[in-house]
């Protein structure tokens, strides 16, 4: 459906750039609601971003345990990573860069699973989340970003749900990546 064709249009008639960052960028927009009222919107640009919901051969899944900032905590989650400006379009290549950084590993068996925009209300970021199996060392590891401190994980799925209620896994994209676990055992 176009944008006008939608009953919900929001018409913009303006727009600022309140701040440029390496990950995002913050723009203020005034728009006109479909009402005729306006109203002031604040958006996150965000080039996107992939996970990898990564199995291992024992039907354990791996997370990384890092300190988060804006929650104050540390928190396990599955292996993710901004993609890059001056990368391509192959969504795969960036998933296998974030393995090889954050996990040691690769695979030539990474499958898309889903595509989804984090935060719709007020952030452009989307996320492809891949699933990983047959998992292997990579020969030459690439180092992790120089701001990032992590510990590789390994958990069964009871594990999994134990840290989502204890509120160690708690975001969106690790609570997915459980889920579809989850889901994909009660199929077999």
């Amino acid at each position: 459906m176009d944008k006008e064709d939608s009953r919900y249009y929001e018409e913009v008639v303006a727009s600022k750039r309140m701040f440029g960052g390496k990950i995002f960028d913050v723009d203020v927009e005034q728009v006109i609601l479909p009402n005729g009222i306006p109203a002031i919107r604040e958006l996150v640009r965000h080039h996107g971003a992939v996970a990898i919901i990564p199995f291992t051969d024992d039907d354990r899944m791996i997370f990384v345990r890092q300190w988060r900032e804006p929650m104050e905590q540390e928190t396990l989650e599955i292996p993710a990573g901004k993609i890059d400006q001056d990368e391509g379009s192959d969504l795969q290549e960036v998933a296998l860069r974030e393995m090889n950084e954050e996990l040691g590993l690769t695979t030539d068996k990474l499958e898309k699973v889903t595509t989804f925009y984090t935060s719709p209300g007020y952030s452009d970021e989307k996320l492809t989340v891949f699933k990983a199996a047959n998992l292997k060392q990579v020969e030459d590891k690439r180092p992790l970003d120089s701001d990032e401190f992590l510990n590789v994980e390994k958990l069964t799925l009871d594990e999994a749900k134990k840290q989502i209620e204890d509120g160690v896994i708690c975001d969106s994209k690790s609570i997915y990546a459980v889920t579809y676990w989850e889901l994909m055992n009660a199929k077999n």
